[in-house]
């Protein structure tokens, strides 16, 4: 769709003119969806922006004029305000830019409409990280602050500086929180900080928070506990603070001198505005962290100079998401074809000339004051190239679309209270310390979104391993399950049919695996090539993936549809129990080498589940442990039964032992959420190595998201698994390890029991895949 300007007449009498000239002056139509009390807080630094970008044109014969319209993101049908957007009606205005939603719960009503004329919807606020993800490929959908990731990780390296020995993550029930729990773990990992208790409660507003609170104050005494409060709603943070503030000063007594117990909390980004900014009575806070402008570009401290007070969160956001779009618009008059970055439809359009404005890295350094602006505009209209920095810094944007910006400063601030002079308490935050991804300026640097390298490793022991009389491999057995069903799930059944060709292309037969998953994704209705299931799907020359536009679904033999089975049959399968249900199962022995792969959802209580994540059906850890104890021989040849007959010698006992036994050595392969609590259970079992995509605090993290399919195809530990073994399969499990390790962001590859298995400096992966 070619983007519509209307253009003031040239030829009246009272046109304005410049040196002579008369003015063309290009409106564009931009749609505001706020909360009415975000409209208001933000209200300064919208009519700060909308002066400057005037201003900054007023001696160019072409200029932009965007024309605001408001709309209440609270009130609104957002469905049908989303769609009369971006299907405007005969006669209509066109909407020629988005600005908002406020809340990521409804931005992706707004993209998903926006996707086919690729209507630019610059969001100043929205830092879901699953919303981020799923749009990462999407030219048209703008965000100015980084994934709440990041927001994540500042509130650790915080942690960190206040040397807490525990945290804990108190988060809001919804989209918003999901961010902070999904890497809540993972960071505690990375800075080696322990999770106290349960760790992590899911917050609903009115909830009463003293019984998980009382869990950790008398499970941690004498320790520094840092709570993090990450809650979508700025009116729960008052109550909650003030229960873990009181409940601090009423229990602290209660421990001896040298084991004083302290408890601090830290706000994220949402308590900023509400609960800093316009005060309260009580002094329920302490930390905080909030996204802010550059320091370093002035933008706080101008702003508190002409309006009185520090911005509210997302001000420095909004202010930039106005300049970027009159900058691609400017751009648009003077050079219309003028594209330097990649459009794949519907092009060029506005978004397309706000990204080659904001890929430049090259000409004249602007910024984002009157001055800045006016240069920009000024070598814009001259066909020069412009460098951009903006109010919230330096605009780094991903190499990949240059929409989602890769640098926000944070501030860590700490709750003043004073009195003023007629004795009313007011609170404002004083600044502790700025960070940023960057670094740039006054801000300590922290670490990239989009480019997260994880530093953690297992130390491996060298020393007390086990070692067995094992026998020649005879053969090979191997079990693949998927318990996923649900479309949205699509990579869990990939991934296992992905893992079933790698099993066939390593010399497995059918007869000597048992294959598990529903099997209803090639057929459904939804399936954008109908019969086929992909893993990896680009026109990258230098990927080399071995299922690359390859239908994994081909020629692959089902043995069971996940559904028809119950969570007792896998014991079933694993032990050889064949029946009339059950005609398929392994028949392993002493000498045969059985490899597992689970690929689904995981849980927090008990690990991966049987069935998606609504479910919430656990398969279970004593389960698990039952079922490879008796595979593994040691119940039976232990049990009461043998002990009786004294003849049993400790050769003849052995003996028994081997001939129970269902494996010569076993390899459990994990990609789920806290798929860590599986490896966990099976310690001591012996002969066994239990390889996991998370550890058992931790969710693992979808990856190879498919624009046109609209679901992820992979997960990064499962993509990168088949790639090494394909390429090596007699690479050390060490090195297998440590390349998972450092490809799978998100979450911690995580080695169990290794020191029952033998040495993973010797032992290969070829014991389960033979040339």
């Amino acid at each position: 769709m070619m983007l519509c300007m209307t253009a003031a007449c040239s030829d009246k009498e009272d046109a304005p003119v410049v040196d002579g000239s008369p003015i063309d002056i290009v409106t564009l139509n931009v749609d505001v969806v706020l909360p009415p009390y975000i409209q208001t807080r933000w209200k300064n630094s919208i009519d700060w922006a909308m002066e400057n970008i005037a201003h900054a044109q007023q001696n160019l014969n072409k200029q932009v004029k965007l024309n605001l319209r408001y709309h209440d993101e609270d009130t609104e049908d957002l469905e049908q305000l989303a769609f009369d957007l971006t299907h405007p009606k005969e006669g209509e205005d066109t909407c020629h830019a988005i600005i908002g939603p406020y809340s990521s719960d409804n931005a992706q009503t707004f993209l998903s409409y926006a996707a086919q004329t690729r209507l630019p919807v610059v969001m100043p606020t929205c830092a879901s990280a699953d919303l981020q993800r799923a749009n990462a490929r999407n030219t048209y959908a703008w965000f100015l602050t980084e994934s709440n990731i990041t927001q994540c990780e500042m509130l650790f390296t915080v942690a960190s500086v206040m040397k807490a020995s525990d945290v804990v993550l108190i988060y809001s029930d919804d989209t918003y929180g999901k961010s902070f729990y999904d890497w809540f773990a993972f960071f505690a990992t990375e800075h080696s900080i322990n999770i106290a208790g349960e760790g992590t409660l899911a917050y609903q507003s009115g909830m009463d928070i003293t019984p998980f609170m009382e869990s950790i104050v008398h499970q941690h005494e004498g320790k520094k506990i840092v709570v993090f409060l990450a809650l979508s709603d700025v009116n729960d943070y008052e109550p909650v603070n003030k229960v873990i503030y009181n409940y601090y000063f009423e229990t602290m007594e209660e421990w001896p001198s040298d084991e004083k117990f302290h408890m601090v909390s830290i706000t994220t980004d949402t308590s900023f505005d509400a609960m800093i900014a316009e005060g309260h009575t009580h002094k329920n806070f302490d930390y905080g962290i909030s996204p802010v402008g550059s320091v370093s570009y002035g933008f706080p401290q101008t702003y508190e100079a002409r309006y009185g007070h520090r911005p509210y969160t997302g001000e420095a956001q909004v202010y930039d998401a106005l300049s970027l779009i009159a900058l691609g618009a400017a751009h648009r008059l003077s050079s219309p074809d003028d594209i330097s970055v990649e459009v794949k439809a519907n092009s060029p359009g506005l978004t397309d000339h706000i990204r080659t404005v904001v890929a430049s890295e090259q000409g004249t350094t602007v910024g984002w004051t009157e001055r800045g602006l006016y240069t920009a505009f000024s070598r814009l209209a001259n066909k020069q190239d412009i460098v951009v920095t903006g109010a919230i810094g330096n605009l780094f944007f991903d190499h990949d679309t240059y929409t989602k910006v890769l640098n926000t400063t944070y501030m860590w601030w700490l709750l003043n209270v004073r009195l003023t002079d007629d004795l009313k308490v007011f609170n404002e935050a004083k600044p502790m310390l700025y960070l940023s991804t960057a670094g740039q300026g006054n801000e300590t640097s922290s670490t990239s979104l989009w480019k997260l390298q994880k530093h953690f490793e297992q130390v491996f022991d060298h020393g007390e391993i086990a070692t067995h009389n094992l026998p020649p491999v005879s053969d090979h057995w191997a079990v693949i399950i998927s318990p996923s069903t649900s479309w949205e799930n699509y990579r869990h059944q990939a991934d296992a049919f992905a893992m079933y060709q790698t099993l066939r292309h390593h010399g497995y037969d059918d007869d000597h695996m048992v294959f598990i998953v529903e099997d209803n994704l090639a057929e459904d209705p939804k399936n954008t090539f109908p019969g086929e299931i992909f893993v990896e799907r680009t026109d990258d020359p230098n990927n080399t993936d071995i299922f690359l536009n390859d239908n994994v679904r081909r020629h692959a033999t089902v043995d069971y549809h996940f559904s028809q089975l119950r969570p007792e049959d896998l014991e079933d399968i694993l032990m050889g129990r064949q029946s009339e249900r059950l005609p398929h199962v392994i028949h392993s022995d002493s000498a045969s080498n059985v490899f597992i792969f689970w690929s689904g959802h995981g849980g927090s209580k008990d690990g991966p589940l049987w069935g998606n994540e609504d479910s919430k059906e656990y398969f279970g850890t004593d389960r698990l442990r039952n079922i490879i104890t008796q595979m593994s021989g040691t119940a039976a040849a232990n049990s009461s039964l043998f002990t009786l007959h004294s003849s049993l010698n400790n050769s003849s006992l052995f003996t028994l032992h081997s001939s129970l036994k269902k494996y010569r050595r076993l390899m459990l392969c994990l990609e789920t959420c806290y798929s860590g609590q599986w490896g966990e259970a099976l310690l001591g079992l012996p002969d066994v190595v239990v390889l996991t995509a998370a550890n058992s605090r931790e969710t693992s993290k979808a990856d190879v998201f498919d624009q046109q399919m609209g679901v992820f195809l992979s997960n990064a530990f499962a993509r990168t698994f088949r790639r090494i073994i394909n390429d090596n399969p007699a690479v050390p499990i060490y090195d297998l390890y440590r390349q998972l390790s450092r490809t799978t962001n998100g979450s911690h590859v995580t080695l169990y029991n290794e020191n029952q298995y033998g040495s993973v400096y010797t032992s290969t992966m070829d014991d389960f895949f033979p040339e």
